[in-house]
C-alpha cells in the first residue's frame, strides 16, 4: 500500500474525540488559542473529575498502605480521627499536578497518534467485511502505543507531585501506626513542608521514590486507558449509526451515552489491570515516609523491604473497590466533560 494512502487511512480516527461536526458551538476560540484547545479543555475537565473522585482516591491509598477491615471502616476511621478534611488532605497537589498531567497526556496522545500510526503495522483482517471494523481493530495497537508514550513521558513530571500527595494522605496514619509519638505539629502536612522534608532526608532523588513502579504503571495504564476508550466508544457509535431499526433520537442518545459508558469501561479495566503495580509503589513510598519520620525522631532508618517487583497477590488488591469506583466516576466525568467542551467550543 502506498505511503500516502496508508497515512490517510490511519488518520480517519482522530485521537479520543473522533471526527467532530460543530453544529451549534456556543463559543469559538480565538485563533491564537486554537493550538492549545485540547490542553485547555482537558485541564478544565480534569479539575472537575479530580475534585469529585479525590475522597475515594484517599481511601484507596490508606487501604493499600495500612490495615482496615474494609472501605467503610477506613472512611469511618478517617472521619472520626481527622474529620472530613482527612478525605481531602493533599487535594491541592492533584488539582494542579494531576490536571496538568492529564492535560499534557491528552495533548501528547492526540499529537503523537498520527506519527505512531505510520510506525505500526497495518493488518488486513480480510475475513472482516466492514471497513470501519477493520479500522477500529487497527486503531487499538496504535492507540495503545500512543497512550503508553504519553503516559511514560508525563510520569517524569507527575511522580514528585503524586509522591507529595500520597505523603499528605497517609502521613498521620503512618505516624500513628508506627507507634512513633511525634508531635502532630512536627508532622509535615503542607505541600511545601512535605517536599522540604523529602529533599532534606532523602535528597533530591527522594522526590522520585518508587519511580520505576510509577513509569511502568503510567505507561501501561495510559495505553490501555485510551485504546479501550476509543475502541468501545467508536464501535458502539458506529453500530448505532449504521442501524436501520433505531430512530434518529435514539441514535443521538446512544451516541451521547457511549462517552460515559466507554469512560467507565476503560477506567475500570485499566485500574483492575495495573492495581498491583500501584500497590507496590504505594508500599515502597510508605516505607520511605516511615524512614523520614524515624530520622526526625533521631532513630535509624529501617531497610525498605518492598523494593522488588512481585507477582500479583490477593493482598495487593486492598482498596480495589474504592479505586474502581473512583476510576469509573472520574473517567465518566472527565470524558463527558471533555467531549462536551470539544463539541461546543469550536
Amino acid at each position: 500500500m502506498p505511503e500516502e494512502k496508508l497515512t490517510a487511512k490511519r488518520q480517519i480516527i482522530p485521537g479520543i474525540t473522533g471526527s467532530i461536526d460543530y453544529e451549534n458551538p456556543f463559543f469559538t476560540m480565538p485563533t491564537i488559542l486554537q493550538p492549545y484547545k485540547v490542553g485547555m479543555l482537558s485541564y478544565t475537565a480534569s479539575l472537575i473529575s479530580t475534585t469529585v473522585g479525590y475522597p475515594l482516591d484517599s481511601i484507596k491509598t490508606r487501604m493499600q498502605t495500612h490495615p482496615y477491615k474494609n472501605a467503610l471502616d477506613c472512611f469511618k476511621t478517617t472521619i472520626a480521627t481527622e474529620g472530613i478534611n482527612g478525605l481531602f488532605r493533599g487535594i491541592i497537589v492533584p488539582l494542579i499536578s494531576t490536571s496538568v498531567s492529564r492535560s499534557v497526556t491528552v495533548s501528547l496522545y492526540t499529537e503523537s497518534k498520527p506519527f505512531i500510526a505510520n510506525l505500526t503495522p497495518q493488518f488486513e483482517f480480510t475475513w472482516i467485511k466492514s471497513e470501519e471494523a477493520r479500522a477500529f481493530l487497527n486503531n487499538f495497537p496504535m492507540s495503545f502505543a500512543s497512550g503508553a508514550f504519553a503516559g511514560a513521558a508525563v510520569s517524569l513530571f507527575a511522580c514528585p507531585f503524586e509522591l507529595t500527595k500520597i505523603f499528605q494522605q497517609i502521613i498521620i496514619v503512618v505516624s500513628r501506626d508506627s507507634k512513633l509519638k511525634l508531635n502532630a505539629d512536627a508532622l509535615p502536612t503542607k505541600v511545601h513542608q512535605v517536599a522540604r522534608d523529602i529533599v532534606k532526608y532523602e535528597g533530591w532523588k527522594g522526590l522520585y521514590s518508587g519511580y520505576r513502579y510509577h513509569i511502568i504503571r503510567d505507561a501501561s495504564s495510559a495505553g490501555l486507558f485510551y485504546s479501550i476508550y476509543e475502541t468501545v466508544k467508536l464501535n458502539f457509535q458506529e453500530m448505532a449509526r449504521g442501524s436501520n431499526y433505531l430512530s434518529d433520537s435514539w441514535k443521538h442518545a446512544i451516541h451521547a451515552l457511549c462517552v460515559p459508558f466507554a469512560g467507565a469501561v476503560s477506567g475500570g479495566i485499566t485500574w483492575l489491570t495495573v492495581y498491583p503495580l500501584d500497590t507496590m509503589k504505594a508500599k515502597y513510598q510508605r516505607d520511605v515516609l516511615n524512614n523520614i519520620i524515624r530520622v526526625k525522631m533521631g532513630l535509624e532508618k529501617k531497610p525498605i523491604v518492598s523494593k522488588m517487583f512481585q507477582l500479583p497477590r490477593r493482598d495487593m488488591y486492598k482498596g480495589l473497590g474504592p479505586s474502581i469506583t473512583r476510576s469509573v466516576c472520574v473517567t465518566m466525568i472527565f470524558f463527558s466533560s471533555f467531549e462536551f467542551l470539544m463539541t461546543k467550543i469550536a
